[in-house]
């Protein structure tokens, strides 16, 4: 799965999970919502519980089920949990130092970049997992009606 993916498919995950926080729910269940491979569910869910934002349990009745209470988790948990890239980042090749623009771009750049990302860090932060299944259970039920 691209990088890029990771957080969108991982929040969806958690949603599911948030639904019934004190269940387990095995990869196939939580693959069904999402129609995605088990093997998917069950790569991003060791990032989760290595952050410790679920656990697993094995054999009869086990699979995977929040660590904590969705409205103590966060997006930006989750980002940190399963973003294995950065959303901005500067290329591979040194531009040209000669060049009165190419030498000041890669400051300017990485300043703006660091500012955008704690932005984003700072966004995910004010939103829980109780407010993402909130908001899916209400559109669910404005488009059922």
């Amino acid at each position: 799965m691209p990088a890029s993916c990771q957080f969108a498919t991982g929040v969806h995950f958690l949603a599911l999970l948030s639904q019934s926080p004190d269940s387990f729910l095995t990869s196939n269940e939580i693959a069904e919502s999402t129609l995605t491979h088990p093997v998917v569910v069950r790569r991003l869910m060791a990032s989760l519980q290595e952050a410790g934002v679920v656990e697993t349990q094995k054999g009869p009745g086990g699979g995977v089920r929040l660590a904590r209470l969705p409205r103590q988790i966060t997006l930006a948990d989750v980002y940190q949990a399963v973003q294995t890239s950065e959303p901005l980042h500067l290329p591979h090749t040194e531009p040209n130092k000669n060049c009165p623009i190419g030498q000041a771009m890669q400051g300017i750049l990485e300043e703006i970049f660091t500012r955008a990302e704690a932005a984003l860090t700072n966004e995910l932060a004010r939103t829980t997992l109780s407010d993402v299944l909130e908001s899916a259970l209400a559109r669910h039920r404005a488009h059922s009606a």
